[in-house]
Protein backbone atom coordinates (compact mmCIF):
# COMPACT_ATOMS: atom_id res chain seq x y z
CA UNK A 1 0.00 0.00 0.00
CA UNK A 2 1.35 3.63 -0.61
CA UNK A 3 0.37 6.88 -1.14
CA UNK A 4 1.78 9.90 -3.39
CA UNK A 5 3.25 13.05 -2.11
CA UNK A 6 0.63 14.62 -3.54
CA UNK A 7 -2.25 13.09 -1.35
CA UNK A 8 0.47 13.72 1.71
CA UNK A 9 0.45 17.05 1.41
CA UNK A 10 -3.40 16.81 0.72
CA UNK A 11 -4.00 15.40 3.79
CA UNK A 12 -1.47 17.78 6.06
CA UNK A 13 -2.91 21.16 4.38
CA UNK A 14 -6.54 19.69 5.89
CA UNK A 15 -4.82 20.63 9.09
CA UNK A 16 -4.27 24.54 10.31
CA UNK A 17 -1.66 24.90 12.19
CA UNK A 18 -0.44 27.55 13.67
CA UNK A 19 2.43 28.34 16.34
CA UNK A 20 2.93 30.91 18.91
CA UNK A 21 5.68 31.69 21.37
CA UNK A 22 7.38 34.12 23.65
CA UNK A 23 10.31 34.27 25.79
CA UNK A 24 10.10 34.90 29.53
CA UNK A 25 9.49 38.66 30.71
CA UNK A 26 12.76 40.05 30.91
CA UNK A 27 14.37 37.56 28.59
CA UNK A 28 15.56 38.03 24.70
CA UNK A 29 14.09 36.30 22.03
CA UNK A 30 17.89 34.34 22.29
CA UNK A 31 17.18 33.54 25.77
CA UNK A 32 14.43 31.40 24.78
CA UNK A 33 14.45 27.88 25.44
CA UNK A 34 11.37 26.15 24.24
CA UNK A 35 11.10 24.67 21.03
CA UNK A 36 8.10 23.21 18.41
CA UNK A 37 8.72 21.45 15.20
CA UNK A 38 5.64 20.13 12.32
CA UNK A 39 5.81 17.88 9.48
CA UNK A 40 4.20 16.75 7.17
CA UNK A 41 4.06 12.40 6.61
CA UNK A 42 3.45 9.45 4.55
CA UNK A 43 3.48 6.86 7.17
CA UNK A 44 1.10 7.04 7.63
CA UNK A 45 -0.39 9.88 5.86
CA UNK A 46 -0.93 12.85 7.68
CA UNK A 47 1.05 15.04 9.93
CA UNK A 48 3.54 15.24 13.07
CA UNK A 49 3.85 18.04 15.53
CA UNK A 50 6.05 18.02 18.39
CA UNK A 51 6.86 20.82 21.51
CA UNK A 52 9.79 20.66 23.73
CA UNK A 53 10.51 22.63 26.87
CA UNK A 54 14.07 23.24 27.64
CA UNK A 55 15.15 23.38 31.26
CA UNK A 56 16.73 26.54 32.02
CA UNK A 57 18.69 24.94 34.78
CA UNK A 58 20.46 23.31 32.48
CA UNK A 59 23.52 23.69 30.04
CA UNK A 60 22.21 24.14 26.32
CA UNK A 61 19.14 22.83 26.92
CA UNK A 62 17.76 25.42 23.74
CA UNK A 63 19.89 23.14 21.34
CA UNK A 64 18.55 19.91 23.08
CA UNK A 65 14.61 20.93 23.00
CA UNK A 66 15.10 21.53 19.48
CA UNK A 67 16.65 18.04 18.36
CA UNK A 68 14.00 16.30 20.36
CA UNK A 69 11.20 18.14 18.68
CA UNK A 70 12.95 17.79 15.22
CA UNK A 71 14.03 14.17 15.75
CA UNK A 72 10.14 13.17 16.45
CA UNK A 73 8.43 15.21 13.17
CA UNK A 74 11.15 13.18 11.01
CA UNK A 75 10.45 9.62 12.76
CA UNK A 76 8.16 7.28 12.00
CA UNK A 77 8.09 5.86 15.34
CA UNK A 78 5.08 6.52 17.37
CA UNK A 79 5.48 5.32 20.84
CA UNK A 80 7.70 4.71 23.56
CA UNK A 81 10.74 3.06 21.07
CA UNK A 82 10.86 6.73 20.38
CA UNK A 83 13.14 7.39 23.06
CA UNK A 84 15.53 4.80 21.88
CA UNK A 85 16.35 6.29 19.28
CA UNK A 86 17.53 9.33 20.20
CA UNK A 87 21.33 8.42 19.90
CA UNK A 88 21.92 10.19 16.50
CA UNK A 89 20.28 13.47 18.30
CA UNK A 90 22.47 13.35 21.67
CA UNK A 91 25.61 12.69 19.51
CA UNK A 92 24.81 16.17 17.62
CA UNK A 93 24.13 17.86 20.90
CA UNK A 94 27.50 16.77 21.98
CA UNK A 95 29.41 17.14 18.53
CA UNK A 96 27.65 20.94 18.50
CA UNK A 97 29.53 21.71 21.91
CA UNK A 98 32.66 20.16 21.57
CA UNK A 99 35.47 22.45 20.62
CA UNK A 100 33.46 25.33 22.25
CA UNK A 101 35.55 27.47 25.01
CA UNK A 102 33.81 27.10 28.07
CA UNK A 103 34.42 28.83 31.20
CA UNK A 104 34.57 25.70 34.20
CA UNK A 105 31.62 26.27 35.69
CA UNK A 106 29.67 26.20 32.32
CA UNK A 107 32.00 23.12 31.41
CA UNK A 108 30.41 21.28 34.73
CA UNK A 109 27.70 21.81 33.78
CA UNK A 110 27.96 20.73 30.32
CA UNK A 111 29.34 17.51 31.57
CA UNK A 112 25.67 16.88 33.50
CA UNK A 113 24.26 17.24 30.18
CA UNK A 114 20.86 19.20 28.93
CA UNK A 115 17.02 18.37 29.82
CA UNK A 116 13.72 19.02 28.23
CA UNK A 117 10.10 17.96 28.15
CA UNK A 118 8.45 16.72 25.61
CA UNK A 119 4.87 16.03 23.78
CA UNK A 120 4.49 15.07 20.27
CA UNK A 121 1.59 14.25 18.60
CA UNK A 122 0.54 12.12 15.40
CA UNK A 123 -2.20 12.42 13.21
CA UNK A 124 -3.20 9.85 10.41
CA UNK A 125 -5.52 10.91 7.83
CA UNK A 126 -6.23 7.94 6.60
CA UNK A 127 -8.38 6.63 9.96
CA UNK A 128 -8.82 10.51 11.63
CA UNK A 129 -7.03 9.42 14.73
CA UNK A 130 -4.45 10.66 16.56
CA UNK A 131 -1.34 9.40 18.61
CA UNK A 132 0.25 11.43 21.43
CA UNK A 133 3.74 10.71 23.27
CA UNK A 134 4.65 12.36 26.24
CA UNK A 135 7.12 12.85 29.04
CA UNK A 136 7.39 15.56 31.34
CA UNK A 137 4.87 18.54 31.92
CA UNK A 138 4.23 19.69 28.29
CA UNK A 139 0.61 19.31 27.46
CA UNK A 140 -1.96 18.10 24.55
CA UNK A 141 -5.69 19.60 25.28
CA UNK A 142 -8.11 18.07 22.69
CA UNK A 143 -11.45 20.02 22.08
CA UNK A 144 -14.72 19.13 20.30
CA UNK A 145 -17.90 20.52 19.65
CA UNK A 146 -15.87 23.57 18.03
CA UNK A 147 -18.25 26.32 17.87
CA UNK A 148 -20.87 24.87 20.20
CA UNK A 149 -20.56 23.64 23.60
CA UNK A 150 -16.61 23.24 23.22
CA UNK A 151 -15.92 20.77 25.78
CA UNK A 152 -12.24 19.88 26.56
CA UNK A 153 -12.60 15.80 25.89
CA UNK A 154 -9.28 14.92 26.51
CA UNK A 155 -6.29 16.20 28.07
CA UNK A 156 -3.02 14.46 28.38
CA UNK A 157 -0.63 13.83 30.07
CA UNK A 158 -2.00 15.92 32.55
CA UNK A 159 -5.37 16.68 33.64
CA UNK A 160 -4.95 18.96 36.25
CA UNK A 161 -3.01 22.42 37.63
CA UNK A 162 -2.53 20.81 40.88
CA UNK A 163 -0.43 17.69 38.92
CA UNK A 164 1.99 20.51 37.52
CA UNK A 165 5.51 20.98 39.89
CA UNK A 166 8.65 22.86 39.76
CA UNK A 167 10.35 18.81 38.97
CA UNK A 168 9.12 17.11 36.33
CA UNK A 169 10.63 14.11 34.77
CA UNK A 170 12.57 15.09 31.74
CA UNK A 171 15.02 13.49 28.80
CA UNK A 172 18.09 13.68 28.96
CA UNK A 173 21.06 14.76 25.71
CA UNK A 174 23.73 11.93 28.07
CA UNK A 175 21.08 9.15 28.56
CA UNK A 176 18.29 8.28 30.04
CA UNK A 177 18.02 6.81 33.60
CA UNK A 178 15.96 2.58 33.97
CA UNK A 179 13.30 5.13 35.15
CA UNK A 180 12.42 6.28 31.99
CA UNK A 181 9.94 3.74 30.77
CA UNK A 182 8.24 4.25 33.90
CA UNK A 183 7.76 7.85 32.79
CA UNK A 184 6.54 7.54 29.40
CA UNK A 185 2.91 8.06 28.80
CA UNK A 186 1.04 7.74 25.40
CA UNK A 187 -2.52 8.26 24.03
CA UNK A 188 -4.91 7.88 21.24
CA UNK A 189 -7.87 9.74 19.87
CA UNK A 190 -10.89 10.28 17.32
CA UNK A 191 -10.97 13.39 15.22
CA UNK A 192 -13.89 15.06 14.32
CA UNK A 193 -14.27 17.70 11.57
CA UNK A 194 -13.44 21.33 13.21
CA UNK A 195 -11.64 19.66 16.23
CA UNK A 196 -8.88 21.69 18.07
CA UNK A 197 -5.78 20.18 19.32
CA UNK A 198 -3.46 22.49 21.68
CA UNK A 199 -0.48 21.89 22.35
CA UNK A 200 1.37 23.92 25.17
CA UNK A 201 4.39 24.22 27.13
CA UNK A 202 4.11 23.74 31.14
CA UNK A 203 3.15 27.39 32.19
CA UNK A 204 0.58 27.78 29.30
CA UNK A 205 -1.19 24.47 29.72
CA UNK A 206 -1.39 24.60 33.27
CA UNK A 207 -2.87 27.89 32.94
CA UNK A 208 -5.18 27.06 30.75
CA UNK A 209 -6.40 24.22 32.54
CA UNK A 210 -6.94 26.10 35.62
CA UNK A 211 -9.19 28.39 33.53
CA UNK A 212 -11.15 25.68 32.88
CA UNK A 213 -11.18 23.21 36.11
CA UNK A 214 -12.82 27.38 36.98
CA UNK A 215 -15.41 26.90 34.62
CA UNK A 216 -13.93 29.86 32.60
CA UNK A 217 -11.97 28.09 29.71
CA UNK A 218 -10.91 29.79 26.79
CA UNK A 219 -11.24 27.35 24.41
CA UNK A 220 -13.83 29.39 21.97
CA UNK A 221 -11.15 32.66 22.30
CA UNK A 222 -8.29 30.51 21.46
CA UNK A 223 -10.61 28.67 18.50
CA UNK A 224 -11.76 32.22 16.46
CA UNK A 225 -9.98 35.22 18.01
CA UNK A 226 -5.90 33.18 18.31
CA UNK A 227 -4.52 33.99 14.91
CA UNK A 228 -1.47 36.70 15.08
CA UNK A 229 1.40 36.79 17.18
CA UNK A 230 -0.14 40.17 18.36
CA UNK A 231 -3.61 38.49 19.27
CA UNK A 232 -1.07 35.67 21.47
CA UNK A 233 0.95 38.84 23.14
CA UNK A 234 -2.60 40.20 23.82
CA UNK A 235 -2.93 36.95 25.48
CA UNK A 236 -0.30 36.43 27.30
CA UNK A 237 -0.79 40.32 28.82
CA UNK A 238 -3.67 39.26 29.98
CA UNK A 239 -2.60 36.09 31.31
CA UNK A 240 0.42 37.88 33.37
CA UNK A 241 -2.49 40.29 35.09
CA UNK A 242 -4.53 36.88 35.64
CA UNK A 243 -2.36 33.85 37.18
CA UNK A 244 -0.47 33.00 34.38
CA UNK A 245 3.34 32.18 35.68
CA UNK A 246 6.05 33.88 34.15
CA UNK A 247 8.42 31.57 31.64
CA UNK A 248 8.73 30.84 28.34
CA UNK A 249 5.11 30.24 26.19
CA UNK A 250 4.57 27.68 23.29
CA UNK A 251 1.28 26.82 22.06
CA UNK A 252 0.53 25.15 18.37
CA UNK A 253 -2.95 25.45 17.85
CA UNK A 254 -4.13 22.58 15.09
CA UNK A 255 -7.94 23.03 13.57
CA UNK A 256 -8.32 19.21 11.79
CA UNK A 257 -10.47 19.20 9.09
CA UNK A 258 -11.77 15.98 7.90
CA UNK A 259 -9.73 14.98 4.80
CA UNK A 260 -9.75 11.23 4.78
CA UNK A 261 -7.47 9.60 2.16
CA UNK A 262 -7.64 6.54 0.46
CA UNK A 263 -4.56 4.25 0.28
CA UNK A 264 -3.69 2.90 -3.36
CA UNK A 265 -1.92 -0.13 -4.34
CA UNK A 266 2.13 0.92 -4.52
Amino acid sequence: MGTSRGEARHAANACDIKVFSCPKLGNSLEEYEDAWAHRQTRTPVGIRVAVADGATESSFAKLWAVLVAESYVRSELAGAEFFARLQPARRLWQRRLAGRPLPWFASAKAEQGAFAAFLGVEIDAHTNRWTALAVGDCCLMHVDDVGKGMRAIETFPLQRASQFTMSPYLIGSRSDDESLQDRIHVSKGSLRDGDMLLLATDAMAAWLLKRHEEGRPLWKWLYRKLGTPESFAALVAYGRKNGLRNDDFTLVRVIHHDARVAAKES
